[in-house]
């Protein structure tokens, strides 16, 4: 269940930071135009959260039983699954017959870096060391 929790709260905020805080930034500086950094495009998030929340809860999915069958390489199949499956939302604009060139290929970076780190932050012993980390900092007054 933490392991959904983890992917659904993470990954769409992740995949914004790498969309336009990164992707688009770099775009920009490639074509020589100016950067397009802006504090209110975080006024995109709830749309970000109804758009990247089913194939970040996919993405977990596929952890979860990548986890469970303690599959190799877990954390590379799941960034592989998340590039994969950020091409779902854009179904509808391939169904509709929208030219879209080579470049599109990079927008699978969108789901493949928060399914990656949301895979390593799911991993086992790893959620519950920070929390717990997080706790006997509390216990021992420091927060």
């Amino acid at each position: 269940m933490t392991r959904f929790l983890i992917f659904a709260a993470m990954a769409p905020p992740l995949g914004f930071v790498v969309a336009f805080w990164v992707m688009l930034q770099v775009a920009n500086w490639l074509a020589g135009g100016p950067t397009s950094f802006d504090v209110a495009q975080i006024m995109m998030l709830p749309t970000i959260y109804l758009v990247g929340l089913i194939p970040a809860l996919l993405a977990a999915w596929f952890d979860h039983t990548l986890a469970r069958r303690q599959a190799s390489y877990r954390i590379a199949r799941t960034a592989l699954f998340g590039y994969a499956i950020s091409y779902l939302p854009l179904t509808v604009a391939f169904w509709m017959g929208l030219p879209l060139g080579l470049d599109v290929l990079l927008l699978g970076l969108i789901g493949a870096v928060p399914s990656a780190v949301c895979s390593w932050l799911a991993a086992e012993g790893q959620a519950a060391d920070f929390f717990r980390h997080h706790d006997r900092i509390r216990s021992a007054g420091r927060v």
